[in-house]
């Protein structure tokens, strides 16, 4: 009796699930990177290799999709809304440097070796793009994810991940699929812009209504439930709009991404992001027909090093365009050098629409998980070939501004032990204080003691223009609610360019949205508290005797 359908995927599930289990096992053992050992593990299982798959290729690709969406969701949480503000000159200007000096000369020797140009732009455009999620790790895994290049080499990844969107409308276009009209297709970019305007309107919603709620209620499953809806509400509303469900995914992490339960979603999310992950990277192996490359070594000896560096070029030219020096933009630019997961999307579209064939896919796909099998190394590599010139390197891209030497007024917003503190040491220093909070048996105390006070809402423009921080040089934010740390350091940048702003937080993920919001200096509780616990158990006596 054959099996179902139904049967086959969940046998091919199964084979998936185990063969992910043992990679990852013998990956960490051998601290090889994760990702290449679902490559190379779904290669030996697929139709390429011992053949264990018993489904269509097709349903392993939209395996791999959903992979995909889960992998975004991930990536979109990890980068705030605020973050993408701040790298807007990077991902703006680096970003389409790289999409340009990557694809237009790959499309030009596609087009040289006997394609026509609608498949040229299609493998191009697919060229172009880099893995997000495999760089990411990596910068993350050196500690220079917040380097000047670390940053820049994400804002380029940013900007692919959101290029997709147009490449994926432009795909029926080149196969003359696409019987939409003028109308249609500006009907669809206005949908693409009212989609994108949903993400920072639903993510103040959730922030400021669904958080609260979330908390109170206390539960993991409604939080997990809450998140699985949000994924899937964005992606379903994307395919309604006609839009990729990969910019659903992605912005479903960014509306969930920034506030204080960011990182407790990620932890519960975390066993279906790997599995997921494990899924894509496994299924995209397994479509690879390794026979190809024996049969034609051409396609690997020359196509592999060619796209290599022609990536690295293009990834470089973007780093230098956003103050890169060179010598570091060509070592980051070879971490840009692979072909990414989002890729395999466009490649999938463009077969099924017949620009390119069944063979064609296949060999981009050889090539595409070789340059992802070398990437982890590459990036290695470019990281210690930067040597000396790394101290330089790994500097935050926003640095704190010195206040002048002759400092007169500080305003200090938010009475507490921490803020009072702080604030003596500004007087023996001969600063003048003018201390704010929202509570009149606070700042009763201070008055009497002759200090400058303001009662009122910090939030409030009211309140700061009253406290005349508009003149302050020096200010600090001590408020109990992340939240409000936000609203204020923001309000008092408008009234005040030049002063220097410190502010405490209480969560790690509020740095990122203090220091967009124009905090030149931001401390998080939950950092100090775990260095000091490690301390704590660092002085005890604990070695096996």
């Amino acid at each position: 009796m054959q099996p179902t359908t139904a049967e086959q995927v969940v046998l091919d599930l199964i084979v998936i699930l185990t063969a992910g289990a043992l990679s990852g096992a013998f990956c960490r053992r051998f601290h090889i990177s994760s990702l290449v050992g679902y490559l190379i593990i779904g290669a030996i299982c697929g139709s390429g290799g011992l053949g264990l798959f018993t489904s269509e290729s097709e349903v392993l690709a939209h395996l791999a999709e959903i992979g995909a969406l889960f992998l975004l969701f991930s990536i979109g949480m990890e980068i705030s809304l605020d973050e993408v503000q701040e790298f807007a000159f990077r991902l703006l200007v680096g970003g389409p440097i790289q999409l340009i000096a990557v694809s237009v000369p790959a499309a030009l020797i596609i087009r040289g070796l006997g394609f026509d140009w609608s498949a040229a732009i299609l493998l191009g455009s697919a060229i172009a793009l880099s893995s997000t999620v495999l760089v990411f790790r990596a910068l993350k895994e050196a500690g220079v994810q917040t380097s000047v290049a670390g940053v820049s080499s994400i804002s380029v990844l940013i900007f692919q991940d959101m290029a997709i969107v147009p490449l994926m409308l432009m795909v029926p276009l080149l196969a003359g699929a696409s019987e939409k009209s003028g109308l249609d297709l500006a009907k669809l970019g206005l949908y693409s812009l009212m989609f994108l305007a949903i993400i920072p309107v639903s993510g103040s919603i959730v922030r400021r209504i669904g958080v609260p709620v979330l908390q109170r209620l206390r539960s993991r499953e409604l939080l997990v439930l809450f998140a699985l809806a949000v994924l899937g509400g964005m992606c379903f509303l994307a395919h309604e709009l006609d839009l990729p469900a990969a910019l659903g995914a992605f912005a479903a992490g960014l509306i969930l991404s920034g506030n204080r339960l960011t990182q407790q979603v990620d932890a519960l999310i975390l066993p279906f992001r790997e599995t997921f992950a494990a899924i894509f990277f496994i299924s995209l192996g397994g479509l690879l027909h390794i026979e190809q490359a024996v049969r034609d070594p051409a396609l690997v000896l020359i196509g592999l090093p060619v796209i290599l560096l022609l990536k690295t070029i293009g990834g470089a030219l973007a780093l230098r365009a956003v103050g890169v020096r060179w010598p570091v933009a060509f070592c980051f630019g070879l971490g840009l050098s692979q072909v990414g997961e989002l890729s395999f999307l466009l490649l999938s579209e463009g077969m099924q629409l017949k620009l390119i064939s069944d063979d064609q896919y296949n060999q981009m796909l050889v090539l595409a998980i070789a340059t992802l099998l070398l990437t982890p190394a590459m990036i290695k590599y470019g990281i210690r070939a930067v040597g000396d010139r790394l101290s330089e390197v790994v500097k935050h891209v926003k640095k704190l501004k010195r206040p002048p030497s002759d400092v007169k007024e500080a305003v200090v917003i938010g009475v507490g032990p921490i803020a009072k503190q702080v604030a003596s040491r500004f007087e023996m220093l001969g600063i003048s204080v003018c201390f704010v909070d929202m509570n009149a048996v606070n700042t009763y105390p201070l008055e009497q003691l002759g200090f400058r006070t303001v009662t009122g809402d910090a939030t409030k423009m009211k309140t700061l223009e009253q406290a005349e921080v508009d003149r302050a040089q020096l200010v600090l934010v001590s408020v109990p609610s992340d939240d409000a740390a936000v609203a204020i350091v923001r309000s008092i940048r408008k009234l005040n360019k030049k002063a220097t702003i410190m502010a405490r937080c209480r969560y790690l993920e509020t740095r990122g949205r203090l220091t967009a919001s124009g905090a030149d200096l931001a401390i998080d509780e939950e950092s100090h508290v775990a260095s000091a616990l490690l301390t704590m158990v660092d002085s005890l006596d604990l070695a096996p005797h």
